[in-house]
C-alpha cells in the first residue's frame, strides 16, 4: 500500500510538472519561430498517453499478481530492503527496459505497437507522452526476471514508473550535448534524438531508458553527429492525423504482407522478423535504402 501511494504521489506530481513544461516548450518555439509544435500532432500524443493510460490501469491488476507469483517462488534473496536493493533493482530494471525497447525496434509484431511513439515528425516534450497504446500488455513479460531474482512486484512497477519520468526531459530539441561524462553516462536528449531520427545513420540506436551505458556495451549506441540532423519520424511516413491509422497502420501493413505470400517462413518473418524485411529480395528496407540480408 505505501508503495501504490508513493507511485500516486510521483504521477500527482510529475503529471502537473510535465503539463508546464510542454506549454513552457510551446511557449519558447512560439516566440522563437521554431515550428516544434503542430496543434494535430500534439493532440495524438495526448490521445496515445490517455489510451496507454486506460490500458495500463485495466491491465495492472493482472501484471502485479502474475509479477507476484514470480516472485513468491523465487528465491527471494533479499533480507532487507536497504540501499543496496534500491541501487540492484534501479539497475536490474533499466536493463529490462532496455530489453523491452530492443524487442519493440528489431521485432515486427512489437514494432507495430512502438511505431505510435516514433510517428511523429515532430520532437518536443509532447512526443514523450505518445505512449505505446498496447505495450502495458506484455510488458511485464521483461519485468518477470527481476520477480524471480527477489524484486517485489510493487517495487518493480514503482522504478518502472519512477525511470518513466526521467525519459520526459530527453524528448526536446532545446538542449544541447551536455558535458561529456554525463554523455558517457546517462540518455540525454542528444541521445534520443538520434533514437527517433529516421536517418540511415541513426536508425535503431540508443535504446536506454536513463543509462546509455546498455547501448554502449551491447553495440547499439550511435552519437549525434556533427553536420548530420536528425530527420525525426519514420522512414515511411503516414502523413495522417488520423488516431486509427496512427495506432494501427503498421498491423494493417503486416495483414498486407502476409496476403503477399504462401510461404510458412516468409509469414512468420513478416509478423516477427525485424520491421522492414521484405520477402521479393530478401532485405531489410532502411530509409529506402535496401540492404542485403542473408538468406535463410
Amino acid at each position: 500500500m505505501f508503495l501504490c501511494t508513493v507511485e500516486a504521489l510521483l504521477l500527482s506530481i510529475s503529471s502537473p510538472l510535465m503539463t508546464l513544461l510542454i506549454l513552457g516548450e510551446m511557449l519558447y518555439s512560439h516566440y522563437h519561430h521554431k515550428e516544434l509544435y503542430q496543434g494535430k500532432d500534439t493532440a495524438i500524443s495526448l490521445m496515445c498517453t490517455s489510451l496507454n493510460f486506460l490500458n495500463d490501469l485495466v491491465f495492472r491488476g493482472i501484471t502485479l499478481y502474475i509479477l507476484h507469483w514470480c516472485y513468491t517462488y523465487g528465491p527471494q534473496v533479499f533480507d532487507q530492503k536497504g540501499a543496496v536493493y534500491w541501487m540492484l533493482l534501479f539497475f536490474a530494471q533499466d536493463l529490462a527496459y532496455y530489453a523491452l525497447h530492443c524487442a519493440d525496434h528489431f521485432c515486427r509484431f512489437f514494432w507495430a505497437s512502438h511505431v505510435t511513439h516514433h510517428s511523429s515528425e515532430k520532437f518536443n516534450l509532447a512526443v514523450a507522452i505518445r505512449s505505446s497504446v498496447f505495450q502495458p500488455y506484455y510488458r511485464f513479460l521483461y519485468f518477470i526476471p527481476l520477480a524471480l531474482i527477489g524484486f517485489e512486484a510493487l517495487d518493480i512497477v514503482f522504478m518502472y514508473a519512477a525511470t518513466q519520468v526521467y525519459g520526459f526531459w530527453v524528448h526536446t530539441e532545446t538542449i544541447g550535448k551536455l558535458p561529456a561524462w554525463i554523455e558517457f553516462i546517462f540518455v540525454t536528449p542528444s541521445h534520443h534524438r538520434v533514437h527517433h531520427a529516421s536517418n540511415r545513420e541513426y536508425l535503431d540506436a540508443n535504446m536506454g531508458m536513463v543509462l546509455i551505458i546498455w547501448d554502449r556495451i551491447f553495440g547499439t549506441f550511435k552519437p549525434e553527429l556533427e553536420g548530420v540532423k536528425p530527420v525525426f519520424g519514420l522512414t515511411k511516413n503516414i502523413y495522417s492525423f488520423n488516431p486509427l491509422k496512427v495506432v494501427f497502420h503498421e498491423w494493417l501493413s503486416i495483414l498486407r504482407d502476409l496476403r503477399r505470400t504462401k510461404s510458412i517462413r516468409n509469414k512468420f518473418k513478416y509478423i516477427f522478423g525485424r520491421p522492414g524485411w521484405n520477402h521479393d529480395e530478401n532485405q531489410i528496407i532502411d530509409n529506402g535504402i535496401p540492404s542485403a540480408q542473408p538468406t535463410v
